[in-house]
């Protein structure tokens, strides 16, 4: 127990990043000040809900501040009442109570009206302190709305910008990483985003007030005192520098450990399958040791930082306590001066250690606004250019014109690609795993935009079309059937929100599908499960064939989806494919001859070349590549 007591305090550095997650974040400054001006104009919307939250605030801590006023100013009636001489300057609150009512005069300083002068400043401490809780509430209620306004309008563009992000993006940043930052990297800048403005600009308010207020009260004090100002600049400098990458640090192991979370838990068919339980526990509980340590550090750095502004705070007690009494006893100062004193040193050193404290927050809202930012700021890879234009209804025909496309620039998938579908044409793309058969549907459905050539529709080059025009007329059905949470109609009418149940239930006769759908438990209100686990791969598969067949595109896009679907379901599936491609021109990653030789043109594709086209009988007779692999398929299956 000991040992792991000293372990856990050991002196240690913040841990570097773990060997399983290589991708690096920008080293941030104490305070960025270009991601300052970036938080600060995502708050000008709402500053008139800011500029009315500190106005109250400063009310409210207005009030507040007369405490050392009214403590000194009762400290000195009941000093003149039981004869201590006062000395040295007659306090603000004292003398306009002189001057107003005449309750501290030295005439009225009988029991009576020292009672009734005592009253009064408890009556008038006692209202201020009223009135200032009340300000303190509202100072919270219009704060933290427009705090949460920000945080809204963080989620929406962050949500937005994800949706116009290229594939590409997708393909680079892991899953853990992206909801990270949408999450717990927002949630971090919640605190600046409410308090920020006030918090910063109240202390600093106070701070100063309280030297000033200090000074006016004892020059003398005040200067014994203030050599302690330059030690706290130098003691924040040291530690905000230190903090900030501590932060950083931290917010990047917690990222690791989300990611890791993340991948463990959409993969966990694989990690069953595989038995990978014990291995995985492993790598989770080794990011979490880096993450802990990280977070023990962070704490181990702020715990001398704190303790450090409260020793000078107690130090300068001590010192106006000290000089203080000696001037008291040699007669130059009043009681008054000193309990006044000392509350406004601690007026000045409050707010020095309460943004000490909260700098904590601000480089967590750093750090995470950073990672934030370097969202909002991706721009994609494909969009629409200015001189883009809808594409009217189009008959369907695909040229690829000499298309050249890697998903790193230096590293082609696809060489000097060339062929037309005419409208109509069923084509099927044939070749070994890796061939880049999924990359001719990615570069149709504009996912990607090829290094060189053109992609055409109808004539058009599909990088002067808007997407939105290109999508709404192509469909495409995926090797992975995805479904989204919600029932099945949901699911059908994704692409079109506006099919009545009425149409879907049609369509799905039209197409087949109509019994399968039916036969659910709910019919089409049957719940799929998240991404369909409801459903069988057969199930997912129709209702993905029914949700291209309601969207009516007019190039339909079919990647190596046949192969999730069992042999007895695969004569429902040969029909309603032949439904779905008539009067489209179709583009299918085949596996199942059958469709394959129904195909008006067969393309098959190697290391990402287009070597032998024709269709199925065409290229048997050649001899060629298809043909070897026709023999191996019908070997196989014999």
């Amino acid at each position: 127990m000991t040992a792991a007591i000293r372990s856990l305090f050991a002196r240690r550095k913040p841990a570097p990043p773990a060997e399983i997650d290589t991708e690096e974040e920008t080293s941030i400054r104490p305070i960025e000040w270009s991601l300052v001006w970036k938080m600060i104009r995502m708050l000008r919307p709402y500053r008139a809900q800011y500029l009315l939250g500190l106005f109250v605030c400063y009310t409210h801590v207005s009030m507040d501040m007369l405490g050392p006023a009214f403590l000194g100013t009762i400290t000195g009636l009941v000093g003149a009442y039981i004869g201590t001489p006062q000395t040295g300057q007659e306090s603000w609150l004292a003398h306009l109570m002189r001057r107003v009512s005449g309750s501290l005069s030295p005439e009225s300083l009988t029991q009576r009206g020292a009672i009734h002068a005592l009253l009064i400043l408890i009556g008038l401490w006692a209202i201020a302190t009223i009135v200032s809780v009340i300000f303190q509430r509202w100072t919270i209620l219009i704060m933290v709305r427009a705090g949460e306004n920000v945080q809204y309008d963080y989620r929406v563009k962050m949500f937005a910008k994800l949706q116009e992000l290229d594939m590409g993006f997708f393909d680079r940043t892991k899953l853990g990483r992206i909801i990270s930052r949408c999450t717990s990297d927002v949630n971090s800048m919640r605190e600046v985003n409410v308090w920020g403005v006030a918090h910063v600009l109240i202390q600093t308010s106070m701070m100063f007030f309280g030297a000033a207020m200090l000074a006016s009260t004892d020059w003398r004090l005040f200067l014994s005192v203030a050599w302690l100002g330059p030690v706290l600049f130098y003691v924040n400098r040291y530690f905000l520098r230190k903090t900030a990458r501590a932060w950083q640090i931290q917010r990047e192991g917690f990222t690791r450990v989300s990611t890791n979370l993340a991948e463990n838990i959409t993969g966990m068919r694989v990690v069953m399958a595989f038995n990978r339980q014990d291995i995985n526990v492993q790598q989770f509980n080794r990011l979490q040791v880096i993450n802990t340590e990280n977070n023990v550090a962070n704490a181990r750095l702020n715990g001398t930082y704190q303790p450090t502004l409260e020793f000078i705070r107690y130090a300068g007690r001590i010192i106006l306590l000290a000089y203080g009494g000696y001037l008291i006893a040699s007669g130059r100062l009043s009681l008054t001066g000193i309990v006044t004193s000392y509350l406004y040193w601690d007026v000045f050193m409050n707010p020095i250690v309460f943004l000490g404290n909260f700098y904590n927050t601000v480089m967590q809202a750093m750090a995470g606004s950073e990672r934030v930012f370097s969202l909002l700021e991706q721009e994609p890879q494909v969009f629409d250019l200015p001189d883009a234009k809808p594409l009217p209804r189009i008959s369907g025909e695909v040229t690829f014109e000499n298309v050249t496309f890697g998903y790193k620039p230096d590293r082609a998938v696809l060489h000097d690609v060339s062929f037309t579908a005419k409208p109509g044409q069923l084509f099927a793309l044939v070749g070994h795993t890796g061939s880049g058969k999924s990359s001719i549907i990615s570069l149709i459905s504009r996912f990607y935009q090829p290094q060189q050539g053109r992609v055409l529709v109808d004539g058009n080059d599909i990088r002067h079309a808007t997407g939105d025009s290109l999508h709404k007329q192509t469909g495409l059905v995926l090797q992975v059937n995805y479904l989204f949470s919600g029932t099945v109609l949901d699911n059908i009418r994704y692409a079109k929100p506006e099919v009545t149940e009425a149409q879907v239930l049609e369509a799905a006769r039209e197409l087949g599908t109509y019994d399968t759908i039916m036969s659910l438990e709910k019919g089409v209100h049957t719940d799929v499960g998240e991404r369909g686990a409801n459903m069988s791969l057969g199930q997912r598969q129709l209702i993905c064939f029914t949700r291209a067949y309601v969207a009516d595109p007019r190039i339909f896009m079919l990647d190596e989806a046949t192969s999730a679907v069992d042999t007895g379901t695969e004569m429902l599936v040969q029909q309603s494919l032949e439904k779905l491609t008539a009067n489209r021109t179709t583009f299918v990653v085949a596996h199942r001859l059958s469709t394959i030789k129904k195909a008006d043109c067969i393309l098959v594709i190697d290391a990402g070349r287009i070597i032998e086209r024709g269709r199925h009988d065409e290229l048997v007779a050649q001899g060629g590549k298809y043909a070897h692999l026709y023999e191996q398929f019908t070997s196989h299956n014999e």
